[in-house]
């Protein structure tokens, strides 16, 4: 059965966090199978919260200590755009999800199920060198 390893932001576990992903206080990872059914597999607590940015909101350093944390993942889930989910779009093998009408994470792993097919088809292309612009479901 095919598998997306998916990020949620979330402070609480329950809702999806509305500001950048890198500023919510963990990092929910989930497998999410082709059936639609997900568990989630780990909380990754965001010691790149606090970091210090430089000019603009977004810096690439902060992306890079978010990219570390997490470690393998394949699809980043939010509720709003950001300048390092653009960079990561265009730069890396993460597809950036933008979900704008569910609050919790359950509604936003339902509404990328439903998406798994599209999804799933960009992760194969990131691989092997395709890029994606952020995905707005």
């Amino acid at each position: 059965m095919r598998e997306l390893i998916v990020m949620v932001p979330s402070d609480d576990g329950k809702e999806i966090y509305l500001g950048h992903p890198g500023d919510s206080s963990n990092f929910y990872i989930y497998l999410l199978k082709e059936d639609g059914s997900f568990e989630n597999m780990k909380v990754i607590k965001n010691e790149a919260k606090d970091m210090e940015e430089k000019g603009e909101h977004g810096s690439k350093s902060k992306m890079k200590k978010v990219l570390q944390l997490l470690g393998r993942v394949d699809v980043i889930l939010s509720r709003r755009n950001s300048p390092n989910l653009i960079r990561m779009a265009n730069n890396t093998e993460v597809q950036p999800v933008i979900v704008r009408k569910v609050q919790t994470i359950e509604e936003g792993l339902k509404k990328l199920s439903e998406h798994f097919e599209e999804v799933y088809g960009r992760i194969e292309k990131r691989r092997q060198g395709e890029r994606f612009d952020v995905m707005l479901i």
